[in-house]
């Protein structure tokens, strides 16, 4: 069958942004490819593959908190998520909306919901190194090859971790200032924020089948014009860093998978 990313609508979505959240999941779906073991949770309801929780409601108002994304339940072993949460601040909703940035959002956050950036720590699958450094830097193989590709040098060896921003930006996304607008840095950029290989590499070192045909088209920006560019803290990531609340997932016991 295939991986799955089942949607669960908990209200506070329109309909348009139910349909960009299912938008994202087709998304991910193209990028991540194998078939995760089922589990049974502990009410339990049999998840196969990752089931996401979205849901739109009032927190604070606009450019305030925009809510609350990662992945809360985890498979034994490979870390792989099993649950997750994707909750925002409506009037947040609105705004992104109507700027057309949602869609890049939702991806985005989707993202780390499947892992990217949150589950990369050594309490879980150990591919990221001196985090909250001036360098943190990602040590997954398949990235870094990625990478080296990119740069056109295969003398290095890890991928530049955000070593800026604040806690839902720093160590969690690829270095802004390298990387510019791939969509898993810590800014949203106006106009294309693609998902790149580079990306799709962490992925399959977080222990997915990926399909790398499926990625966007993306080379890395000139470094001089790059160094002359100024972070817009109004755009530190409108996806992330505006107060997003991460999770602090839990791991399922073993008894929980289904198919041994």
């Amino acid at each position: 069958m295939g991986f799955s990313i089942a949607i669960r609508f908990l209200g506070g979505l329109t309909q348009s942004q139910q349909d960009i959240f299912d938008t994202a999941a087709c998304r991910w779906q193209q990028i991540i490819i194998n078939e995760l073991p089922r589990v049974r949770l502990a009410n339990g309801d049999v998840i196969d593959n990752i089931r996401i929780d979205a849901q739109g409601t009032n927190i604070d108002g606009t450019s305030g908190i925009l809510g609350q994304a990662g992945p809360t339940q985890l498979r034994a072993g490979s870390f792989l998520p099993a649950t997750g949460i994707m909750r925002f601040d409506s009037a947040d909703l609105a705004r992104l909306e109507a700027e057309n940035s949602l869609n890049d959002v939702i991806i985005h956050e989707m993202g780390h919901v499947l892992g990217f950036g949150t589950l990369w720590s050594s309490q879980f699958m150990n591919l990221i190194a001196a985090e909250g450094s001036e360098n943190p830097i990602f040590t997954g193989q398949n990235a870094i090859r990625e990478y080296q590709e990119l740069t056109k040098s295969e003398t290095l060896d890890f991928v530049p971790v955000a070593n800026t921003g604040g806690e839902g930006t720093r160590d969690g996304h690829w270095r802004e200032l390298i990387f510019d607008n791939e969509l898993m840095t810590g800014f949203i950029d106006s106009g294309s924020n693609p998902i790149s290989k580079l990306s799709i590499g962490a992925f399959e070192d977080m222990g997915y089948r990926v399909n790398y045909n499926v990625a966007d088209e993306y080379n890395l920006p000139d470094p001089t014009l790059l160094s002359l560019k100024e972070l817009n803290e109004n755009n530190m990531c409108k996806m992330c860093n505006r107060k997003i609340l991460r999770c602090a997932p839990i791991v399922l016991p073993e008894s929980a998978f289904l198919d041994k």
